[in-house]
Formats: C-alpha cells, sequence, structure tokens
C-alpha cells in the first residue's frame, strides 16, 4: 500500500471514528456543570435544609463539640481553567456559635484530570482559615462571601507567600480545578461547660458562571429524553427550566420539533396559540420546574397501486424492487430557556429502530416476442403482486442509431421474495430458456403470506424456499409445466401447523429428441 493510500485510510478511520464517539457521547446539559457531595461524620453533618436563600433550599453544615468540622465536595463536570476562574462566591447564614471558614482548591497540572498529592505539577491553595466574627458576619441573616476578597495559601509549600485568588492564578497559570471543598470548623472557644453545635447555612454558590442552589432538579438535564424509539411511537421530553438569578424574571421556554415528529400534548400546556413555547412570568430566584412533552415518531404510511401492460418484439430488460423494510434513522429535539441573564440549550438525539418488512425484487430480460401484464399492490406494511409473463426467442433486428443489427438470445427472468418480519424466503430463477410463460400470485404481509406459480419454460429453473422448520429446492434443466404453491398464515404467535406447507409439483413433459 502506498503512502498516500495509507495516509487516505487513516483519515478516513479518525472521521468514522468522531462520528461513532459523536453519536454516542450523551448530549445532555444541566442546569449547572457543577456536582456536589455533602460529607457526613460521626459528630458532624451536611444536609439538605428548607431554608433557602436562592430558592426553598441550602445546604446546612453542622459540628458538634465532639466532631472537628462539616464539608461540601465540589466536583466540576469538566476541569475548569484555573486562569477563567473570574467568580467565586457564596451567601452564608451563620446558625450558631462563631465558627471558621476556610476554601479548598484542588489543581491539575499534568492534565490526569485529577489531583496528586505526590505529584510537583498539581497544586493544592487554601484560604486562611478566618472565623464569621473576623469577617464580620451577621448571625441569623444571609451574608455574601466572596473568595476574592480572601487570601490564600499552597498547601506544604512555605516557599508561596501568602497572596490573594488573583495572584494565585497567575503564579499557577494553566492548571485546571478539579474539585473543591468548602469547610466550617467547629468554634475554637467553646468548652465542654458552654459545649453548643456549631452550625451555618450555604446557599447560591458560584464558581466560574456556574451555579448551585441545592434544589432537587438542580441536576437534571435541561432537555431529557429516550435513546431510542418505535417507528410511529410515542415519545416522553422532558424539560427542566429555573431562574438562576437573583430577583424575579421572565422565563421563556422554546421547543425546536424534528419534522418527523408529532405533536400530542404538553404538561403544563403551552401558550396559547403555539405548541412549543412556554412564558414563565416573573418566576422567583431559584425556583425549578419542568415540562413534560408527548410526542410520536411519524410511521411509514405509504399506498400505491400500478397497473400495467407491455407487448412487442425486440430487446426487453425490466427490473423493479418493492420494500416495506426502512432503515433506523435519528431524530433530534432541541431547547433553549432564556430570559434577560441567562440562556441554557439542550437537545436529545434518538435513534429510530428499524422496521422490519418485506422485499420483492423481480425482472427479465431477452429477446424475441414479449407479452407482459402486472398488477403491484403496497402499502407500508404488505406487498400484493400478480404479474404474467410471456418470452419467446426469435431472431430479431434492433436499430442502433439507424443501423439495424440482428440479435438473437435466451430469456432469463426472476422473482425473489423475503419476509423478514416471519423469516421466510422464495426464489424463482429461469435462465437459457427460449420459452418462458409465467404466471405468479404473491402476498407477503405479517399475518398472510403466500406464492403461487404457474409456469411453462423451455430452459433451466432454479427454485428455493426456506422458512423456519423447512427448506425447499429444485433445480430443471429442459422443457417442463410447473405448478407451485406456498403458504404461510399467522392466527396467533405462532404459524398455524394446519396451513403451513409448501406444494410443488411438477409435470415433465417428454422432450422431442435431441432435447432434454
Amino acid at each position: 500500500m502506498s503512502n498516500r493510500s495509507y495516509s487516505k485510510l487513516l483519515f478516513v478511520s479518525l472521521v468514522l471514528l468522531i462520528i461513532f464517539l459523536f453519536l454516542c457521547t450523551p448530549t445532555g446539559f444541566g442546569l449547572t456543570d457543577l456536582d456536589y457531595r455533602l460529607g457526613k461524620l460521626k459528630n458532624s453533618v451536611t444536609f439538605i435544609s428548607e431554608q433557602g436563600f436562592h430558592g426553598r433550599n441550602s445546604a446546612e453544615m453542622s459540628v458538634d463539640f465532639n466532631g472537628n468540622y462539616a464539608r461540601i465536595y465540589i466536583y466540576p463536570d469538566e476541569p475548569l481553567l484555573f486562569d477563567d476562574l473570574d467568580q467565586l462566591s457564596m451567601w452564608i447564614n451563620p446558625m450558631s456559635g462563631d465558627g471558621i471558614f476556610q476554601i479548598e482548591l484542588y489543581l491539575d497540572g499534568d492534565g490526569d484530570e485529577s489531583y496528586d498529592s505526590k505529584n510537583s505539577e498539581d497544586a493544592r491553595i487554601l484560604s486562611l482559615k478566618r472565623s464569621w466574627s473576623e469577617m464580620e458576619l451577621s448571625n441569623s441573616t444571609w451574608n455574601e462571601l466572596d473568595g476574592f476578597d480572601l487570601a490564600y495559601e499552597k498547601y506544604n509549600d512555605k516557599s508561596f507567600s501568602q497572596a490573594s485568588l488573583d495572584e494565585c492564578k497567575n503564579r499557577l497559570s494553566g492548571k485546571r480545578i478539579v474539585k473543591i471543598y468548602i469547610t466550617i470548623y467547629k468554634d475554637k472557644n467553646f468548652s465542654e461547660e458552654n459545649a453548643q453545635k456549631t452550625s451555618a447555612l450555604i446557599d447560591y454558590i458560584r464558581i466560574g458562571g456556574e451555579i448551585i442552589s441545592f434544589e432537587p432538579l438542580e441536576k437534571e438535564d435541561v432537555k431529557d429524553g429516550p435513546k431510542t424509539v418505535t417507528s410511529g411511537g410515542l415519545i416522553t421530553y422532558i424539560i427542566t427550566y429555573a431562574n438562576n438569578g437573583l430577583y424575579p424574571a421572565k422565563i421563556v421556554v422554546l421547543e425546536n420539533y424534528d419534522p418527523r415528529t408529532i405533536f400530542l400534548l404538553a404538561s403544563p400546556m403551552p401558550d396559547p396559540g403555539t405548541t412549543n413555547i412556554w412564558t414563565f412570568n416573573d418566576l422567583p430566584p431559584g425556583a425549578h420546574g419542568q415540562i413534560v412533552i408527548k410526542m410520536r415518531c411519524q410511521k411509514p404510511n405509504v399506498k400505491a397501486n400500478i397497473h400495467g401492460q407491455v407487448s412487442g418484439k425486440g430487446y426487453t430488460s425490466t427490473k423493479g424492487v418493492l420494500s416495506t423494510d426502512f432503515d433506523s434513522f435519528l431524530i433530534t429535539n432541541s431547547v433553549s430557556i432564556s430570559s434577560v441573564e441567562f440562556n441554557f440549550t439542550d437537545s436529545v438525539t434518538s435513534t429510530v429502530r428499524p422496521v422490519a418488512g418485506s422485499v420483492l425484487s423481480f425482472g427479465e430480460h431477452g429477446y424475441g416476442t414479449y407479452h407482459a401484464e402486472e398488477k403491484l399492490s403496497y402499502t407500508s406494511s404488505s406487498i400484493s403482486a400478480m404479474r404474467d409473463i410471456f418470452g419467446e426467442s426469435l431472431p430479431t433486428r434492433v436499430n442502433f442509431t439507424g443501423c439495424a443489427i440482428p440479435m438473437k438470445g435466451n430469456w432469463s427472468a426472476r422473482l425473489q421474495a423475503r419476509n423478514n418480519i416471519r423469516d421466510i424466503y422464495w426464489s424463482d430463477k429461469y435462465y437459457e430458456a427460449g420459452l418462458l410463460n409465467i404466471s405468479s400470485r404473491l402476498q407477503l404481509g405479517k399475518t398472510l403470506s403466500y406464492v403461487e406459480t404457474d409456469a411453462q419454460i423451455l430452459g433451466m429453473a432454479d427454485r428455493t424456499a426456506n422458512w423456519n422448520g423447512g427448506a425447499y429446492d429444485l433445480r430443471l434443466a429442459g422443457k417442463f409445466d410447473l405448478q407451485g404453491k406456498a403458504r404461510w398464515k399467522w392466527s396467533t404467535k405462532s404459524v398455524d401447523p394446519e396451513i403451513q406447507g409448501l406444494e410443488c409439483c411438477v409435470l415433465p413433459v417428454d422432450p422431442p429428441e435431441g432435447e432434454g
């Protein structure tokens, strides 16, 4: 193989790999690209509280006298470039005690998307521990805490002098944030005599533009739907929306339906006069909700009736194919959720499963006298055919650009039918024939399938049939009258044994001397 051919093959392989990865990668996006875990220790606990600043909920962090700290663990869906960190803030409501607050950032420096304390390329920076009184936070009220107002140090590195967060970004440029810890330590002034818990509420954490409000729908995908659907089947899409701002806002949800789907209903109903727009006026800060949409995937629904006949002398060649097989394809449904302050977009791509059906192919060609009449009926679930074919070899002349050329040749014909639903296959082939006189009746359907053939030939014939439970094969050469009949009917989930069968009657005619 030449270098150019090898390079071309490599390029095609890479393109196919990229397409495969794209189709196999989930496309869902949540209202936040931050995940979190609430720490639970023996003498401390962090849990979801119904005392929210932004929405109904917040995280309550509580440390008993015998405990040490309570913690929230935060993980970006994708590592966040430290240089791009422009927001690190939260709202805190001290409930009891004068607890100590700290933020820790774990940075990946070698590109493996993890932090390793033994890896010199990675880094861990911590804000200096400060009590609520030192930060001048008011008790029993919500206070905004900006992480950029704190001083930081690098863990286990005395050469790294204390610095602001902006200075740390400059010193550790190029590294990526893989996790963040928010920790509350117990009040150091507590003694056994005045033992009480240290507790605070945390809400509306902003990290690089992403928000955690501890609402139950916050981790849901903006758009959720099935990976695969059935042709003509029901599809359910779920849209999750929210107001991530600090003030009541007008939220507009706009759906873009795939043209191969049909809208049925939704809860709540769309705006009057529309099927794809929802407007929520004055949605409270932190409020979340969902829209459930019922759609239907379009099912092939085609009907056709074909009737024709032809007669004449000369060269004849015909081909025909009818199929109720339908390939798999993709449908995509997308949504945008917008307000003055933000815009979320997401989409769901579903694979429509292929439809197993039937395939009928037929054709003939030869020189001489030809007559044909056919009636074909087609729907998306069945095929019916009636074909009468007569072909006889005769010397003939065919005009090509004004020049008549004598032509002579034998006839060939074929009729092939496959019912992929019931795993049935028929094939009749005729070739090297001086005479063909064939009458065929055929139907391919989900419950009834049959083929009936009455033929006279002077030549060669191959006839085969395969079905679940049997097979049939016939080879002929000479002059023959043939009659064949095969019939399958499904009255329930299985074949009716009294009707299933294949009959073939071959009536040989004594060939004249020299034939056979």
